[in-house]
């Protein structure tokens, strides 16, 4: 092809077609620079084509991290929403006589208000993301916000429980050595149901007349009632990424 071009250059040339040569050379310039363009506009297609697949497998990853953790949140929400509940039921028993309430029942209340049961996020994949600036192959802004913010979402979503943990490890079970029996609250979750009954029954006329335990137990749950609420707003949040994704990968 190329020799083809020169063979007309010179044709043009020995001819003196001047006018016509000038015409060819500029017709030439032109077909080049339409052929670099062409280039160009294949090569940025490529990368273009290759961004989006990229975009394409993160996304997919993500949902796969973020379903996770909403099903590990959920489950534990629900457990939360448990304890406090029967939480509130015990609080209704300060000050009053619990005889006609079997030990069996206190028991088992017991053993669910005041367990604790924390949610552990899986966030490997996402600080990957940020570690590495792939967060950047995400187009959509929204997603991008999340997923940048998702780790203090953990941290709020769990605050609350780290402050019941330490009441409880602190506080609360150190005070109730002795007095109420931590093997029969254990023994009746069937998550240790191959635990013994504890040797003696647990003194709940003192507990439930105690005013420290009153006051310990309110704060307790009132801080299980907070974390309810701020694990609900991860779920909605976690929850609304999914969904972007989900539209994301619609129109890819």
């Amino acid at each position: 092809m190329i020799n083809f071009f020169r063979r007309i250059r010179q044709k043009l040339l020995t001819e003196n077609k001047l006018s016509k040569y000038l015409i060819y050379a500029i017709g030439e310039i032109v077909l080049v620079v339409i052929g670099i363009l062409i280039a160009l506009s294949i090569n940025n297609w490529n990368e273009i084509r290759k961004i989006k697949n990229a975009e394409i497998e993160i996304l997919q990853n993500l949902k796969t991290e973020l379903n996770f953790n909403l099903e590990e949140l959920e489950v534990i929400n629900k457990q939360h929403k448990s304890e406090f509940e029967d939480g509130i039921y015990l609080l209704n028993l300060f000050g009053t006589d619990v005889s006609n309430v079997s030990e069996l029942k206190l028991d088992s209340l017991f053993s669910n208000a005041f367990s604790g049961y924390s949610f552990e996020a899986k966030d490997g994949y996402i600080k990957s993301l940020i570690a590495s600036n792939k967060i950047d192959y995400i187009q959509n802004s929204e997603l991008k916000s999340y997923i940048s913010s998702f780790e203090s979402m953990i941290l709020d979503a769990n605050q609350e429980d780290g402050f019941v943990r330490r009441l409880l490890n602190e506080r609360f079970w150190p005070s109730t050595d002795g007095k109420l029996s931590a093997l029969n609250s254990i023994s009746n979750s069937e998550r240790y149901q191959e635990f013994p009954k504890g040797t003696y029954a647990s003194d709940y006329e003192w507990f439930f007349n105690n005013r420290e335990m009153e006051d310990l137990s309110a704060n307790i749950f009132s801080w299980k009632k907070e974390n309810v609420l701020d694990e609900q707003l991860f779920i909605d949040k976690i929850e609304r990424m999914i969904q972007i994704i989900n539209n994301e990968l619609k129109e890819k």
